[in-house]
């Protein structure tokens, strides 16, 4: 078992420094090019192995911190990609596996939830912070995107890029998020779990207003925009 875990990490690692290279290109270059394309391509596939070996790792362990991480990052490359097949195709409905990426984000809550409460939440410091104010930010995404599934053709084409371009900018986030806290140990210990999100969230805002949709716009059902 060791030794899989072992395998594992060196996977994890390797496919982190993959991610946070693609994602990188893939802010910079322009959206819709091939460079961009290519790039996100990449980060996509990194970011979901990411995920899958942060379940391997962190469940055997009892590992909360990696399992919070992994299960928002993943659920938010699933879902940004996700958005960006709605906007290619309006046709497409919400379907069984979006529920699915649903429960499993639900469960990646709870599951750190009740672990924190059975141990104490006085015993994990500014860790509690952090987590609330992450646990919250899934929760509120979790929730939404019910609500969105019951009303997707109301939403034209803007809308849905512009949702692909923050949900993977979150995961971004998540992952820049993890590194900086495997290697630089901060006091308080918030200050490296929140820095990338304060850091990046201005270019989530500059992207969401780049490509605003009007009122008027989300109550029709016409297609609006191009990339």
């Amino acid at each position: 078992m060791e030794k899989f875990l072992q395998t594992l990490l060196v996977i994890h690692i390797a496919a982190g420094s993959a991610a946070l290279l693609s994602g990188i290109a893939a802010i910079i270059f322009k959206k819709g090019k091939k460079g961009h394309n290519l790039s996100g391509k990449m980060y996509y596939w990194s970011m979901l192995i990411i995920g899958i070996t942060a379940f391997g790792i962190a469940i055997p362990k009892g590992n909360m911190f990696l399992l919070m991480i992994g299960g928002f990052s993943t659920y938010m490359t699933l879902t940004g990609y996700r958005f960006l097949q709605f906007r290619r195709n309006q046709g497409l409905k919400f379907g069984f596996w979006d529920y699915v990426f649903i429960v499993t984000g639900f469960v990646t809550l709870i599951i750190p939830t009740l672990y924190f409460t059975q141990v104490g939440w006085h015993k994990i410091g500014g860790f509690g912070v952090v987590f609330v104010v992450f646990g919250l930010m899934l929760a509120g995404m979790l929730l939404g995107d019910l609500r969105i599934g019951r009303k997707l053709t109301t939403y034209p084409r803007a809308w849905f890029l512009n949702m692909h371009i923050s949900r993977m900018m979150g995961a971004f986030i998540a992952t820049c998020t993890a590194f900086l806290v495997q290697n630089w140990h901060t006091d308080p210990v918030f200050i490296a779990w929140l820095l990338p999100t304060v850091v990046f969230t201005p270019v989530i805002i500059y992207y969401q207003r780049k490509y605003k949709v009007s009122s008027s716009q989300l109550k029709a059902k016409t297609v609006v925009g191009k990339y």
